[in-house]
């Protein structure tokens, strides 16, 4: 079970990271579409969006499971950790804030949330590559 929560933990991360990417640049093609093309895209980053954020719900569940089946629980996970869990939380916030601006579109005007919108997907994405980097330097080689 261990292994497919891992798994599951890494193709979620993947999934975030990469929608992330990709909607960034299906948005900074939507700036520059016309009418007949811009509502589409902005479909297309909406369904990442969606994607991203599924994916870190996933990414919570797969992540307290293994760090109850691998250690027992919080206790004694180090400095590191806790680091990454701020980096997670973080993430987690840019997702979550993302989601409630898209799903209140119909009272924004979006043109105006388009620089908002790029500010939390590039916080996202730096936290999400911050809580990598210390999940690397926190768990090593479990």
């Amino acid at each position: 079970m261990i292994v497919i929560a891992k798994i599951i933990h890494f193709l979620c991360f993947t999934a975030g990271v990469g929608g992330g990417i990709a909607a960034a640049l299906v948005g900074a093609r939507a700036k520059g579409a016309g009418p007949d093309t811009a509502p589409v895209l902005r479909g297309i980053q909406r369904t990442l969006g969606r994607i991203g954020f599924g994916a870190v719900i996933l990414l919570w569940l797969s992540g307290i499971y293994l760090v109850h089946a691998i250690h027992g629980g919080w206790t004694g996970l180090g400095t590191v950790f806790w680091l990454k869990i701020v980096a997670v939380a973080v993430l987690t916030a840019a997702s979550v804030t993302g989601q409630y601006i898209a799903l209140t579109a119909a009272r924004r005007d979006m043109t105006a949330m388009g620089p908002r919108m790029a500010l939390i997907g590039m916080t996202a994405t730096l936290a999400a590559i911050t809580a990598l980097i210390l999940a690397v330097i926190a768990f090593g080689s479990n």
